[in-house]
């Protein structure tokens, strides 16, 4: 018990400081190194109740996998291809995935995943071309 309050008193001490003389500053300005009109998560979805997260994480790899898809059947990595809007993403969870229990939801999640990285590679390849990766 002891150990972890000092372990929590070091952590909660030492690391501020070591970031802040390294430049580390946290921010809360959200500021990309290229597309900076991407559109952003809905408030709603950052804003999920806990338990419900698993809802969420599901919507980000339809988004993700989607993304990557677009991508790589347009052979375009510009940012409104990179980019869509969440309304395509968050409407397929409601068709398809709304009543999904957790369980169900983290499986269909790692389908998603799975598609995405069998994917990433090649879209990488090709927005790293364009300067968007």
């Amino acid at each position: 018990m002891i150990r972890r309050a000092l372990f929590s008193l070091v952590v909660g001490t030492v690391f501020p400081i070591v970031a802040l003389s390294q430049g580390m500053v946290p921010t809360m300005d959200r500021q990309f190194e290229f597309c900076q009109d991407r559109p952003l998560e809905p408030e709603w979805l950052e804003n999920t109740p806990v338990r419900e997260g698993y809802k969420r994480l599901l919507i980000q790899m339809i988004y993700r996998a989607e993304s990557y898809r677009r991508v790589a059947d347009a052979n375009d990595c510009s940012c409104e291809t990179v980019f869509p809007p969440w309304e395509h993403a968050i409407q397929h969870f409601n068709d398809n995935y709304l009543s999904l229990e957790q369980f169900e939801a983290m499986q269909t999640r790692e389908d998603y995943r799975a598609e995405g990285d069998a994917l990433r590679q090649s879209v990488r390849d090709l927005c790293e071309a364009e300067g968007h990766w």
